[in-house]
């Protein structure tokens, strides 16, 4: 219970007007752009035989996992430290009765619980924007074909996973230097150099964690048949990858966390 009222705790700082502005920003992003390029390119959407949704979630899901996620995560991570690094909020956490794994777990949730809930709402807000679009355009004939709910949301989870490395390199970083702009630039030019790297079709991009959120599903974006993706059972090796990045990190960052001297 006391860990739960410490992940609550940390929401409520969370709600902090930039980061609510940020996930505002990503949703309104994704959101604006799928529809004005559905609206303005319908005849590509409907196509004989093959059921609309699977582009326009398919669209979607390929333009939030390569051009926003990695650079979300990196903003929502760096604004979500900054709010003890500006100030006297380590040495104030530390000074209570809590551990400070306890502190250091109880934020990274919070980020990971807000990263799964702007996930969730994007994939409500593609198919509400779906029904709103065939209502404008009634050609595409959403209503008449079956959205494969799960098939989408498996989708989006393969993504976030994928994502975890990032979030745990960011978390890393962000404890690391007390100021914003370190760990933001790095995520940036990261970021950048993750996409170049993806689009190379080469399989030294398994090494290369902001990549992993371009290539863990084929977006028809980049040509991923070269780089050396394997399947075991529900995951693949860049997701396995991504977790065994996250994990390093973290327990890197926590050792290190526990000994900080914040005097």
């Amino acid at each position: 219970m006391s860990f739960i009222r410490s992940i609550s705790a940390e929401l409520m700082k969370l709600r902090y007007a930039p980061i609510l502005w940020l996930c505002f920003f990503v949703l309104f992003m994704i959101i604006g752009l799928v529809f004005i390029s559905s609206y303005l390119d319908q005849a590509n959407i409907v196509q004989l035989g093959r059921n609309p949704w699977e582009r326009h979630m398919g669209g979607a899901l390929g333009m939030y996992a390569v051009a926003i996620l990695s650079p979300f995560i990196v903003m929502l991570v760096s604004t979500s430290v900054f709010i003890e690094n500006h100030s006297l909020g380590w040495k104030f956490a530390y000074s209570t009765p809590r551990s400070r794994s306890h502190i250091f777990y109880a934020k990274l949730l919070a980020i990971l619980i807000i990263l799964v809930c702007v996930t969730a709402i994007l994939l409500l807000l593609n198919i509400l924007l779906a029904y709103f679009l065939d209502f404008l355009l009634p050609e595409i004939e959403f209503r008449y074909h079956k959205l494969d709910l799960a098939q989408a949301m498996t989708g989006y989870i393969h993504v976030v996973i994928s994502a975890l490395g990032v979030l745990g390199i960011q978390y890393f970083l962000s404890l690391r230097f007390k100021g914003f702009l370190v760990p933001m630039s790095f995520g940036v030019l990261a970021f950048i150099v993750g996409i170049i790297a993806g689009s190379m079709n080469k399989p030294f991009v398994l090494y290369y964690p902001y990549s992993y959120p371009n290539i863990v599903r084929d977006h028809r974006m980049f040509t991923i048949d070269n780089i050396g993706i394997t399947q075991h059972g529900w995951f693949n090796n860049v997701e396995l990858l991504s977790i065994l990045v996250f994990v390093v990190f973290i327990a890197f960052a926590n050792f290190l966390e526990v000994r900080k001297d914040v005097s």
